[in-house]
């Protein structure tokens, strides 16, 4: 029986080569598209789901609503974890996790830089993180143990067994003894926790100090909830924790809000979920955005089904006088349908794995090109090749379904008649018309715009030199006040080098990857101010070329600067409301241990324009790091400057890596995620134009087809070329024109509620959406026009002599 279905339907597909081309082209590109994109989504939704417990496992976030604004922060002190263990009996353990900036790793001669992931004995309890070689509970039984990730290990002692090794963690001359008690698999890359290595808490090098501190914020605190308890009791339970450790913060907050009752309204402490931690922060990935890929992917694969349906129901009007033969000859209608839908199945299998094939190939680009971490072998697991099953049958059956029932419901007696027409298209292939041209026309909106407020964001003035700034990692392995002080020695004569600074933040994500935020809290006052604080050292203004508004720069000749001297932000002195801000001392008095304020300096991003921007408070210390070195220099060859650096960097550094990038480079990485963004939606904009001009071009090359005597009769009777190109052009532009009214309002609402989220944004141009139109409607004219040219010059009498 399935042998009499499969040879008619290949016989059908081969003998009309173009129409089933079209079909498979169309349908393994929609395929392939959509197999990445829901790849990508089911990549992003299934963050942190390896865990057990998952639904038990909750992330401590801190909400405060300040005269500044609401603030929601997972930043927690030390002792909260200690405090929540004891103060809720509904919480079965308690885990903070503190990541840090990379710290230098040594074993014998070898030195890695590495993240060391300071936390409490339970972690590998509370997380199911594969432990190779040791045990959860004794991987972090000792203080001075330490597990490391295979890469690690791997990196560290090849094919040596670890365990039980000396290792020495931190800069040179503070290294601190590690013993090596457990191996663990590398961190997923669905997972938000990630690690190269995991230590003892207390092995952080301001554990002493900070484990009462209330008000240092930098650790992740987790919980575990009882079975029998829910996220919402225990937050109620939390309202009198905050009121008993946090009264001094909640004291000031009711002193900014005193309309205020509750306490919550002030202060609160907000449990989420272990799944939604991936989608939570000011630059997470909104979960919108995977909905919006997975709607991307629907509608690539939609326009391909509506293609294929519109084909179909075209192609059946050719194909009338063979169902009229095999009804007449004794065709049930149910093996009408089967057959025919299985001409279809046949089709779109074929569709499907090219598709999955072109998928393989996407991924290794894609992956290159956007950074996405999506490996292949997840195209194989289980759960996705199940998901893909059901989506290929629910497709097949619905679009192949569709065209056969269609054609199998018509008239014996119409079709022997030769009544079966297309002249009337009817509803169903225009509303496919539209819906295609609705979803092209919308994404190409969605993509336009998303461009334009990328763009703006590139453009918009950062308040520092960008060109020709060098900046170096020093890395952990060296003093980075040391090899600031060597460069400089060794670059005084160099003519191309202007100027040299250092500080300890990045401008922008150079080649280490690495960017760290400090926000401070300073008072003047009644006035309280948070601001970006960022260690710097002398000449970091010059280097960067940011304008001295009131005061002066820090100058060795001043030894107090590298004590108690701050430079400002104007943004800073106004929340500061001091108009003469320059020797004054934040904290309201002229101690000498306060900082004083020496100069004040023109607004700059520090951080990304699509992040909140803070006033920014620049200070000198010999006791924090100088972790970038920054270099302005004159050259019309940056590739021999690189060169030449590299080889200076080798001789005043000992083990560090030369990382130089150019300054415009790294301030790139800042719009990582709008270009990523807005690169896909062009692909697929583009993708989906393609799919309904090809979708277009087959229906009114059959439409056309269909009326061949009626353009030969039209011609005869002294229609012009012109007359009967736009017969059929104005037709499928009107179709086009409705689409247009379609999807321009729904990419307006929702780019309008996109760029709400950044700060600095575009008013959307009403001109964009007339572009767009003006695109969409050229194309579609001239993938109709291509058809109609070619029947309107032919010669009327072969029109007429055609069956």
């Amino acid at each position: 029986m399935f042998k009499n279905y499969l040879k008619p339907a290949w016989r059908t597909i081969k003998r009309n080569r173009l129409h089933s081309f079209i079909h498979i082209t169309g349908l393994a590109i929609a395929f392939a598209i959509c197999t990445v994109l829901f790849l990508l989504a089911y990549f992003q939704m299934s963050f942190d789901s390896f865990h057990n417990d998952e639904e038990q496992l909750f992330r401590v976030s801190r909400f405060s609503n300040s005269a500044e604004g609401v603030n929601m922060s997972s930043e927690m002190p030390l002792p909260l974890g200690p405090a929540l263990k004891t103060e809720i009996p509904d919480i079965d353990a308690v885990v903070t996790v503190n990541v840090g900036r990379p710290e230098n790793i040594s074993y014998g001669d070898k030195n890695i830089e590495r993240v060391i992931t300071r936390t409490d004995p339970e972690f590998f309890k509370v997380f199911n993180f594969p432990i190779h070689t040791g045990s959860a509970d004794s991987a972090l039984s000792d203080l001075q143990d330490i597990a490391l990730s295979e890469s690690t290990a791997q990196a560290l002692f090849g094919e040596i067994d670890p365990i039980g090794k000396q290792l020495k963690i931190g800069s040179p001359g503070m290294e601190k003894n590690f013993t090596v008690s457990a191996l663990v698999k590398d961190s997923p890359p669905n997972s938000s926790i990630r690690f190269d290595a995991v230590a003892r808490i207390e092995t952080l090098g301001d554990y002493e100090n900070n484990k009462n501190e209330w008000g240092n914020n930098a650790s992740s605190v987790f919980i575990k909830i009882s079975k029998n308890s829910t996220s919402h009791s225990i937050e109620d339970k939390l309202v009198p924790f905050v009121e008993k450790y946090y009264a001094y913060q909640l004291a000031d907050l009711k002193s900014q809000h005193s309309e205020a009752i509750e306490t919550r309204e002030l202060m609160r402490l907000d449990l989420t979920n272990i799944d939604d931690i991936h989608f939570s922060g000011s630059r997470s990935i909104p979960k919108a955005l995977v909905y919006a890929i997975l709607a991307l992917g629907a509608f690539i694969l939609l326009i391909a089904c509506f293609n294929f349906i519109n084909l179909n129901i075209a192609h059946s009007f050719i194909r009338s006088r063979e169902l009229g033969v095999r009804k007449t000859l004794g065709a049930f209608k149910r093996q009408l349908f089967l057959q025919l839908w299985f001409e279809a199945f046949l089709i779109y299998f074929i569709g499907f794995v090219l598709g999955i094939l072109l998928a393989f190939q996407l991924l290794i680009v894609m992956n290159g090109q956007f950074d996405l971490h999506l490996q292949i072998a997840q195209l194989l697991t289980p759960g996705f090749l199940a998901m893909m099953l059901g989506i290929f049958l629910l497709v097949t059956f619905i679009a192949g379904g569709y065209p056969a029932l269609k054609m199998t419901n018509f008239s014996l007696v119409e079709i022997l008649k030769g009544n079966v027409s297309t002249k009337k298209p009817g509803v169903t292939r225009n509303a496919m018309l539209v819906g295609q041209f609705s979803i092209s026309s919308l994404l190409i909106c969605i993509s336009w715009i998303a461009s334009q407020q990328l763009e703006h964001l590139r453009q918009k003035p950062i308040g520092f030199e960008r060109e020709q700034v060098i900046s170096i990692p020093v890395g952990y392995q060296e003093d980075g006040h040391k090899v600031l002080t060597r460069m400089r020695n060794q670059l005084a004569n160099d003519p191309n080098i202007l100027s040299i600074s250092g500080s300890a933040g990045n401008l922008g994500r150079g080649r280490d990857r690495t960017t760290v935020r400090t926000i401070s809290d300073y008072t003047y006052y009644q006035n309280k101010i948070s601001a970006d604080q960022l260690a710097v050292d002398f000449d970091f203004l010059k280097t960067l070329q940011i304008p001295i508004i009131k005061g002066r720069d820090f100058n060795p000749d001043f030894v107090t600067d590298s004590v108690n001297a701050v430079v400002v932000t104007e943004s800073f002195a106004k929340a500061m409301g001091e108009p003469e801000p320059i020797g004054k001392f934040l904290g309201g008095d002229d101690s000498a241990s306060r900082d004083q304020i020496i100069g004040v300096v023109g607004d700059f991003n520090l951080h990304s324009p699509a992040e909140k921007t803070l006033p920014i408070a620049l200070n000198l210390s010999s006791k924090q790091p100088i972790n970038y070195i920054f270099l302005k220099v004159r050259s019309n060859n940056p590739s021999k400057t690189m060169n030449e650096l590299t080889s200076i960097w080798k001789k005043v550094t000992t083990n560090a890596v030369f990382n130089g990038s150019f300054l415009n480079e790294n301030l790139q990485a800042w719009y990582e995620g709008e270009s990523t963004m807005t690169q896909i939606f062009g692909i697929a904009s583009g993708i989906a134009i393609f799919l309904s001009c090809l979708g277009l071009f087959a229906i009114s090359l059959l439409v056309i087809e269909l009326r061949t005597k009626e353009i030969g009769i039209r011609k005869v009777m002294g229609a012009s070329v012109t007359e009967i190109v736009s017969m059929f052009s104005i037709h499928f532009l009107k179709l086009v024109m409705i689409s247009l009214l379609i999807a321009i309002p729904l990419s307006w609402f929702a780019m309008q509620r996109w760029i709400e989220n950044y700060e600095y944004r575009i008013e959307i141009n009403p001109l964009t959406f007339i572009g767009v139109g003006i695109i969409v409607s050229f194309v579609a004219l001239m993938t109709v026009s291509f058809h109609s040219i070619k029947a309107a010059i032919a010669n009327p009498v072969k029109s007429l002599r055609t069956e």
